[in-house]
């Protein structure tokens, strides 16, 4: 009984291990949700585990969401935001922001981080202005000491 008890836990621990390793972010679209947008509210919308995630129908091949990914669309003076998980790297790996031109008036920024929940800023540079000034009480008060 022990020895099942035994084999059962390590089977679950060995299926679940897949799912430890995963990102989680944010998942939504300004046009169909309006706190998807620039005045962006992270505690107002759900969060998903993006390894439960069927990629788009576009991917052929199984890849493993492995980021996340925030799409800011401007277009003709409108702006569209899209926080999703990601599927496809880029070829040099790196997780940066990307501006890309269209015809017209039409200017489209990709960005793309590897941690949790990365995906509420549009630019990496606003996140770490947030984590300075979040940080920035306990490093004084760690200098001071």
């Amino acid at each position: 009984m022990i020895l099942n008890i035994k084999i059962l836990g390590i089977i679950s621990t060995v299926l679940c291990f897949k799912y430890a390793s995963s990102i989680f972010c944010y998942d939504c679209n300004s046009a169909f949700d309006p706190r998807c947008g620039e005045n962006f509210d992270p505690f107002s919308l759900g969060v998903v585990n993006c390894s439960l995630r069927d990629p788009p129908e576009h991917i052929v091949e199984h890849v493993e969401p492995t980021f996340c990914r925030v799409i800011k669309m401007e277009i003709y003076g409108k702006v569209r935001i899209v926080r999703q998980c990601g599927f496809l790297e880029e070829d040099n790996g790196e997780h940066t922001c990307k501006k890309q031109t269209g015809n017209g008036e039409v200017y489209t920024t990709y960005c793309s981080c590897d941690t949790d929940l990365c995906n509420a800023a549009v630019k990496p540079e606003q996140q770490m202005a947030l984590f300075t000034i979040i940080a920035a009480p306990y490093i004084i008060k760690y200098i001071l000491a």
